[in-house]
Parts: structure tokens; C-alpha cells; sequence
């Protein structure tokens, strides 16, 4: 029989190959079964529901993830640390949708890199809840900045930026800054764009956490 052939890690390869390929919303019992040759039932048996099977296919993905040691600075650490998660996020872009729909997913590769996240602001001289909230914003930084570069499912390819600028022109009639803003980003490459904005985002968030340490150790307690 195909499902004695069935494992969980068959289960979870195949979901993956299709989430790289298709998106989250692609994922069914269906599309799986046709794969696998298997019944819904068969593929329910190894990962218990489709949340649980999207959660095993984050903490998969998860473990690509080669973390930095501790020779560096926290501020390299953790620079380096949020330049790989993007390029996860930008590997496995159903990984946005999956955390906006469960924010708890969880698993070994998961708890390893949250560990290592608390390490590294620990690093920085974090303590407490603040030692919690400063991993959670720089998540929350590149899963914000995966969101606004990965296209909805099925969506058609984006207009350029200089259709863009020719579609706005008449409603940007009275705001000349906002329309120069446009025509400038329409010259540049999006690629280029996107990086820069990135780099821009993460040394000011960066800059922000250093601001908080040094307020907090030598400003008001």
C-alpha cells in the first residue's frame, strides 16, 4: 500500500516543495494527496492537521538558518541575524502569511533561533522584559519587511515604477514632494530600492536600541 510507504518527513518535504512553489493557500489535503499518493486520513496520521503540518514545514525551513557566533559585536550579531532571517523569509515567502495566521508556531528550529536572538540582545545588555521585547522587534522588523515584498498568491506582476508615476501623476497634481518622491524611486532599481531600505530601516532600529541602553544605564532609572 502507498501509505505504509508514508512518513511524517515525506509529509512535510512535499508540503514545502509545494509552499516554495504556490504559496500557503495552495496547501491542501488534495494537492498533497495527488503527490503523495496518499489519503487525507494517511497524511493526518503523521502531522495531525494542516496548522501542524505549515508549523513543521516553518521549523524545517527554520533550520537553514547558520546563526553567528559570539566573537562579534551585538550590534554585528544582530545585523547579521536579521539580514539572514530576510533572506529566509525571501526563500520561503509563504513563511509571512504562515506567522500572521499563527504566530505561535514553534519547534526546534525555532526555539534555537529564538534563543539565539535573547543571546545576542542579552549580549547587548538587555535584561528583563526589555530583553524580550528587543528580539521581538528586530522580528518584527524583517517579517514587516518580507510582508511588503512578497506578492499576494496569484497576484499578476507589478506594474513598473514609471507606470506607476504616469497612473498617480493627476492625483499627485498638488502634492509636488510626494510626486517627486515617485519619479525618483521609478528611476531607481527596485532591487537596489528594497536593499537600501532595508540597510536604512535596520541600522535606525539598531540606533534606537543602542539609544535605549544608554539612556537606561546612564539616564533616568
Amino acid at each position: 500500500m502507498a501509505t505504509e510507504r508514508l512518513d511524517r518527513q515525506r509529509v512535510i518535504d512535499a508540503a514545502l516543495n509545494l509552499l516554495d512553489a504556490e504559496g500557503l493557500d495552495a496547501l491542501s489535503t488534495r494537492r498533497l494527496g495527488a503527490v503523495l499518493d496518499a489519503s487525507a486520513n494517511a497524511m493526518y496520521w503523521h502531522v495531525g492537521n494542516m496548522d501542524n503540518l505549515v508549523g513543521f514545514a516553518a521549523d524545517t525551513v527554520f533550520a537553514e538558518l547558520e546563526l553567528t557566533s559570539g566573537a562579534e559585536s551585538w550590534r554585528d550579531r544582530l545585523a547579521a541575524t536579521a539580514r539572514e532571517l530576510r533572506g529566509l523569509f525571501t526563500r520561503h515567502r509563504w513563511l509571512t502569511a504562515a506567522f500572521s495566521a499563527n504566530p505561535r508556531i514553534h519547534g526546534p528550529g525555532i526555539v534555537r533561533f529564538q534563543d539565539h536572538l535573547l543571546q545576542v540582545c542579552h549580549q547587548a545588555g538587555f535584561t528583563g522584559f526589555d530583553l524580550d521585547w528587543a528580539g521581538a522587534t528586530v522580528f518584527s522588523y524583517v517579517i514587516g519587511d518580507a510582508w511588503g515584498q512578497t506578492p499576494p498568491p496569484g497576484s499578476e506582476p507589478a506594474d513598473t515604477a514609471a507606470e506607476l508615476v504616469e497612473q498617480v501623476k493627476t492625483d499627485l497634481a498638488d502634492y509636488p514632494l510626494l510626486l517627486d518622491r515617485y519619479a525618483a524611486l521609478a528611476g531607481a532599481d527596485p532591487d537596489d530600492v528594497n536593499d537600501a531600505s532595508f540597510e536604512f530601516g535596520l541600522r535606525t532600529l539598531l540606533d534606537g536600541l543602542q539609544a535605549h541602553l544608554d539612556h537606561h544605564i546612564t539616564g533616568p532609572r
